[in-house]
């Protein structure tokens, strides 16, 4: 009974994610699997809590935030007619209920007919899903700055939330492995062991790790960065969303912390907040400068053990390099890892030629390039593990 009841709800809520995709919201496959999380965790019996919860996973755009409310209605509620849904934020959108008046919807609610089942559409899932995940990966190695279109931009948010939520899982595996059990001080004891003729007797243990894995990033913002600007800023909201400790700061000519508007769950509202927060963006940049900004407000209470600094910038520095080599040798004595990722760096024939990367590179423990998600994807991974 209770297998049959956990295969109802999971069915219920994929097919409330198809229902969605249906409707033009940009979600993915996977996100079925969270929403159902979302739902056990939060409690299926209050219904504005649920809305709110499954709203903050499943909306990427304002757009998307405005209509939900109608489709969630829409779907969870028993009207079996079609209707123009009016959202309670003024947004309307087309859709199209057959389902049943009473009781739990089926998967195939809201997914076109060939995904609901039987031999014809296991062989179109197949022939789909490899398709998606050949646009995935194109997309995923696409520079950021040929990106312009709305579909483009819809389907990479929606590859950067899956990424966000491999990172999660990848720290949450790791937090296990080091947390695990009891574990001896092998140098402790060996010392203790004196007093008993070097027998072990009384054993030494290491006590529990209470830092966890931090990640900061100072997102450059100057009017060089503009192509790819927006596109990590999308990026950090994911992680600030999914990843427990991930602090964001933007900088040019002054240094902005953003980490609590990147974390806001109204999207339309973290939009309006970062675009108050950014005034003067698009200007020149002062690197250094910013960075001794860092060190001397924030390092101290941010920085420590296994914190890593992701500098994403393409170098390009107005101010003084001895100020910068200053700021970076200041990061390196109190982070675990200094990386810098450059956007122009996969470029055919690209050098670091800059003043500002000249200086830069000896102080680094990493320089890669930035440009698209498969470069990033390849870095971010590797550091978490190193910071454990």
């Amino acid at each position: 009974m209770l297998t049959e009841l956990a295969r109802q709800l999971a069915a219920r809520y994929v097919g409330f994610v198809g229902f969605l995709r249906e409707n033009g919201m940009q979600v993915a496959s996977a996100d079925g699997a969270d929403a159902l999380r979302v739902a056990e965790q939060s409690g299926q019996f209050d219904a504005s809590l649920l809305r709110w919860n499954l709203r903050a996973l499943l909306c990427s755009r304002a757009e998307d935030w405005r209509r939900f409310d109608g489709l969630f209605d829409a779907y969870f509620l028993p009207p079996n007619r079609q209707k123009t849904v009016e959202t309670h934020a003024g947004g309307a959108g087309q859709v199209d209920l057959a389902g049943e008046a009473g009781g739990l919807r089926d998967s195939s609610d809201g997914t076109p007919l060939a995904s609901a089942g039987g031999t014809d559409g296991d062989d179109t899932d197949g022939a789909t899903a490899q398709h998606g995940a050949s646009l995935d990966e194109a997309l995923g190695q696409a520079d950021f700055r040929h990106l312009h279109q709305p579909e483009e931009l819809q389907a990479l948010d929606a590859l950067m939330r899956q990424f966000a939520r491999r990172l999660r899982l990848l720290a949450l595996r790791r937090e296990q492995l080091a947390s695990a059990g009891r574990r001896i001080d092998l140098a402790r004891t060996i010392r203790r062991s004196i007093a008993h003729g070097g027998v072990p007797l009384d054993l030494a243990w290491r006590k529990p790790r209470t830092q966890r894995p931090r990640l900061v990033l100072l997102l450059d913002v100057s009017r060089s960065m503009s192509l790819y600007s927006f596109f990590y800023l999308r990026l950090a909201r994911a992680l600030s969303l999914l990843l427990t400790d991930v602090h964001c700061f933007l900088y040019h000519t002054r240094l902005i912390g953003v980490a609590e508007a990147l974390r806001d769950p109204d999207a339309w509202r973290a939009q309006e907040r970062l675009q108050l927060l950014s005034a003067g963006w698009a200007g020149g940049t002062r690197i250094g400068d910013c960075l001794a900004e860092f060190n001397e407000h924030h390092a101290g209470h941010l920085l420590h053990a296994r914190s890593a600094v992701i500098i994403v910038s393409d170098g390009y520095d107005t101010g003084a390099p001895e100020r910068l080599v200053s700021a970076l040798v200041t990061l390196r004595r109190r982070a675990r890892r200094v990386v810098w990722l450059n956007p122009l760096a996969s470029r055919p024939g690209y050098t670091p030629s800059s003043a500002g990367m000249q200086a830069a590179l000896p102080h680094l423990d990493l320089f890669a390039p930035g440009s698209d998600l498969a470069s990033i994807a390849r870095v971010l991974p590797q550091l978490l593990q190193a910071l454990h």
